[in-house]
């Protein structure tokens, strides 16, 4: 099984995070044997729920923890985004389409079309985002 982990915090004016999303974490999905366009949806989604924890679980603050982990398997990709910030509500959202006229919600349906195992939960003030996605079968 291979591993690796990426840990910083946030600041709202410095996207620099999304390198370490690219450079380090999709090694795994090259390695898993996706290709250049689900690697893309890939990392969009690991990027679309960094967002939503900078936006939404710690209100824009800087200097807040962001760890993510990774591991390939022999029969899936997952990664695990840890952050201590407000909890997310729940249900969580299915990843169907907003509405036309909807503020928010698209970002669900990015992570979901990339992720069909999506996981939430709360333990001792840590939120626990798992996201899971099946190997691509062998050639």
């Amino acid at each position: 099984m291979q591993r690796v982990d990426i840990a910083f915090s946030t600041d709202p004016d410095d996207m620099a995070w999304h390198g370490l999303i690219e450079t380090r974490l999709m090694l795994l999905a090259r390695a898993a044997g996706f290709d250049e366009l689900e690697i893309f949806g890939l990392q969009l989604a690991l990027v679309e729920a960094v967002n939503n924890i900078i936006e939404h679980a710690y209100d824009l603050q800087p200097d807040q923890p962001v760890a993510i982990s990774g591991e390939c398997s022999a029969t899936e990709l997952l990664y695990q985004l840890r952050d201590h910030g407000r909890p997310m509500p729940l249900p969580l959202p299915s990843g169907e389409p907003a509405a036309t006229d909807a503020a928010g919600g698209r970002g669900w349906q990015i992570i979901r079309a990339s992720f069909p195992g999506v996981a939430y939960a709360r333990h001792d003030g840590v939120n626990l985002l798992t996201l899971r996605r099946p190997l691509p079968a062998p050639d």
